[in-house]
Parts: structure tokens; C-alpha cells; sequence
């Protein structure tokens, strides 16, 4: 009898583990839903945007990305001393560019200067003859 009462017991006690775990997936399972109903449409994106330069980050960001992506070619397609030499020389202005950037130069002429570098750059490649999937997309 005592076999009996206490199998009973267990299966009671595994059923009660059954539900608590369900109700612990169940609770889970709804505390999450409301990170999936968030709306997208009115996120204020403003602290990802400086005001005033006019997109001037992006385009110090993209003639880095650049300038290491030449740097590459100019390893992998092994440039001569020339071009070395040149891509040595426009890091060095590029080291100026991101100082001035930082230190609140005038937009315009960063702008400029950073054109600039860019096709120096493309040049670059023009001239170590890359090919056309190597290319760094610039547009």
C-alpha cells in the first residue's frame, strides 16, 4: 500500500513540475511579446546625425575606408615604390583631414580636401590596374 500511495505521490509531483514549467514558458513567452510590438516609424534618430556638418562624418569615414582599401591593393597587385610612395603621402594628408575634422576645421574646404584625396586615390587604382570586382565602390 505504501508503494502505491507513494507512486501516486510522484506522478502528482511530476504533473505539478509539467504545469510550472509551463506556466514559465507561458510567462516568458508574453513578457517578450511587447519588444516585438515596438514601432519603428517614430524612433528619433537625432543623436546619430551631427548637426552642422552636413554629412562631413560620412565622408571622413568612407576616404579612411578607402585609403585601407587601396592600401590593400596596393599589396595584393604589388605596386611599385612609386605608388607607394604616393599612397604613403596621401595617408599622410588623410592623418591631417581626420585632425582637422576633429578639431573643427572649416567644412568647405575639408570637403574639398577629402574630394580630393578620393580621387587621388581612384587614380590609384586606375594605375596598379585592379580588377573591375576590386575596385572600391566610391559613388
Amino acid at each position: 500500500m505504501s508503494a502505491g500511495r507513494l507512486r501516486r505521490t510522484l506522478q502528482i509531483m511530476e504533473f505539478t513540475m509539467k504545469k510550472l514549467i509551463f506556466v514559465i514558458a507561458l510567462g516568458l513567452t508574453l513578457a517578450g511579446a511587447p519588444a516585438f510590438a515596438y514601432d519603428y516609424r517614430y524612433d528619433n534618430r537625432a543623436t546619430y546625425v551631427s548637426p552642422g556638418r552636413s554629412g562631413l562624418d560620412w565622408r571622413i569615414n568612407r576616404l579612411n575606408r578607402m585609403l585601407a582599401h587601396v592600401r590593400w591593393q596596393l599589396s595584393r597587385y604589388r605596386g611599385d615604390w612609386h605608388l607607394r610612395r604616393e599612397v604613403d603621402r596621401i595617408s599622410v594628408q588623410v592623418n591631417r583631414v581626420n585632425w582637422r575634422y576633429r578639431h573643427g576645421y572649416d567644412t568647405w574646404r575639408l570637403r574639398r580636401e577629402i574630394d580630393s584625396l578620393r580621387y587621388e586615390l581612384h587614380q590609384i587604382e586606375m594605375r596598379l590596374h585592379v580588377r573591375y570586382g576590386d575596385y572600391y565602390r566610391w559613388d
